[in-house]
């Protein structure tokens, strides 16, 4: 039966494995980073760009906001012209629109709580912009009620209680497609990222002395259960205690004692772990592992490129951007 569906997942993501192995080779490389962010100004970054496949969105741009609706067309063309024309399965294409969603509910949200004007949307999503405004009665009902939570609060919530909100509907969300997807690669990767983030909210909880039970409403359910149960015992832990429990569980193997010490260092060792398991989906010959893989690495690389051009153009130090780079690429 395995055997059946392998060869089932072979002749349907056949045609767009083809496109990929094309396609892999345009992709940005690291030395093509270092020539944009030693560049002397913006007009040098788009030169060097208009060799690329981002050349044509940026022509017209001249400022940081250009530069973020240039990019956001080429990741709405990656999405119309490589995902739904290779034909992919409706919930493959959700995985990748669904955040969008998720960004927009989650600036709405925000905006509602603080009473500031509409914000700019993205239209990346699988819902128009429009709907995240006003009732939010268009909208799905789990993303309706988070929208309209705290309409009749006395207190406005904190903006911690708000991203944590957001968080769980979102990775739940888009562990829903990944099953439904029936694509081991997605429900895994999803497996890995909820560990992450469980991890980050552990390592977070310990600096900030929280009780468990406001730990374990913080975490995210859907990860591995040696993780999530720690969240009772955080709070009995010194940072060296919890960070030796964390990478005792193996649930994210690559995790070591000294990545778990300090925030910032792993935050980057998750951002590795993360693109080691898009690089080794790469090496998978057929079947969908290379299509999502090069689809990652699409969205990897705007990410990339918001930080380096945004970056300059805001005026931040070649060191500064380089730092922030490393856990991208």
């Amino acid at each position: 039966m395995a055997q059946l569906a392998s060869i089932r997942d072979d002749i349907r993501y056949g045609f767009a494995v083809g496109r990929v192995r094309v396609l892999q080779a345009k992709l940005l490389t690291r030395s093509v980073f270092e020539r944009l962010i030693d560049a002397p100004d913006f007009a040098e970054q788009r030169r060097i760009l208009s060799e690329t496949a981002f050349g044509r969105y940026l022509e017209q741009a001249s400022t940081a906001t250009d530069v973020e609706r240039a990019l956001d067309a080429s990741l709405g063309d990656l999405y119309d012209e490589f995902l739904l024309e290779a034909g992919l399965p409706e919930a493959v294409v959700r995985f990748f629109r669904l955040p969008y969603d998720y960004r927009n509910l989650r600036t709405a949200l925000k905006t509602r709580v603080l009473g500031l004007p509409a914000p700019r949307l993205s239209a990346l999503g699988t819902i128009e912009p429009a709907a995240f405004l006003g009732t939010g009665e268009q909208l799905p009902g789990a993303m309706c009620a988070l929208l309209t939570a705290w309409d009749d609060a006395e207190q406005p919530p904190a903006l911690s209680e708000v991203e944590t909100a957001v968080d769980h509907a979102l990775y739940e969300a888009l562990a829903a497609e990944a099953r439904r997807s029936r694509v081991a690669f997605l429900r895994d990767l999803m497996t890995l990222r909820i560990d992450l983030a469980n991890t980050r909210v552990l390592l977070r909880a310990n600096a900030k002395r929280l009780p468990g039970p406001e730990v374990a409403k913080a975490m995210i359910g859907g990860g591995s259960r040696s993780i999530e149960g720690l969240a009772s015992e955080v709070s009995r832990m010194d940072a060296e205690e919890l960070a030796e429990a964390v990478a005792g569980t193996r649930a994210v193997p690559g995790l070591d004692v000294a990545d778990l010490l300090d925030l910032e260092r792993y935050d980057l060792a998750a951002a590795s772990l993360d693109a080691a398991r898009m690089a080794s989906a790469r090496m998978v010959p057929s079947g969908p592992e290379p299509v999502l893989a090069y689809v990652l690495a699409r969205e990897a690389e705007v990410v990339a490129l918001r930080i380096v051009v945004v970056g300059r153009l805001s005026g931040l130090e070649r060191d500064v951007v380089r730092e922030r780079l490393r856990g991208v690429l």
